[in-house]
């Protein structure tokens, strides 16, 4: 895709219009944005577009009210009918006749206006929806990134998880090794039911999880 030059001036899309005009014998309602934009060799996009419909519409105003011009012949059978009127009424004749073009030129021009308003509309309308897929496909990038982020921590939570599930397992193997190592062993004195509570267990010390309360006795 070509990239939107951003750079492109009114003159430049002025000439270009004209050589679209020049070198298709169109009209100048029928050139197209999208027809300058590859004569340029640009992107089309909205200010393109404005400069286009300014460059019509200079073109049309220049060209004014299209004059309907009367063939000699026909000017020359229409005196024959008349006979011997008098040339106010051929005046007021070609009067009609170029009033009659002017309307049908106001006419088309109506009609090209009503089609760029909707065509103005239709523009709008599709920046809008361009602008909602940008902001749309933004945050579905930043959920992805969200998405990752939280996938790494829980993935590195489950390997914290399992490290020390593996060393409480081993603690509780070596607290039953050691018990099973002394089993003809009598207490010395009975401890009190405070004592035992506060006594650590060969897992809570090998894991440095000791109560602060007998530490200190």
């Amino acid at each position: 895709m070509k990239e939107s030059k951003e750079w492109v001036r009114q003159p430049m899309v002025d000439k270009a219009a004209d050589e679209i005009v020049a070198t298709r014998g169109c009209a100048v309602t029928e050139v197209k944005p999208y027809q300058v934009a590859k004569h340029l060799g640009c992107e089309p996009n909205i200010s393109l577009y404005a400069k286009v419909r300014d460059w019509r519409r200079r073109r049309l105003d220049e060209a004014g009210t299209a004059d309907i011009e009367v063939s000699p012949a026909v000017e020359a059978g229409f005196r024959a009918i008349l006979d011997r009127q008098n040339a106010e009424a051929t005046d007021h004749f070609m009067q009609t006749v170029r009033q009659v073009g002017g309307d049908l030129n106001r006419a088309a021009m109506l009609r090209v206006a009503n089609a760029e308003r909707r065509c103005d509309e239709a523009e709008t309308e599709t920046a809008e929806v361009l602008e909602l897929c940008q902001k749309a496909e933004e945050e579905l990038a930043d959920a992805n990134v969200k998405i990752t982020a939280l996938a790494q921590a829980l993935a590195d939570a489950q390997r914290r998880e399992d490290h020390l599930r593996g060393r409480l397992e081993q603690c509780q193997m070596d607290a039953e090794a050691m018990g099973a190592a002394k089993p003809e062993e009598a207490p010395v004195e009975a401890q009190s039911s405070d004592e035992k509570s506060t006594a650590d267990t060969p897992a809570q010390q090998m894991l440095g999880l000791s109560d602060p309360e007998s530490d200190r006795q």
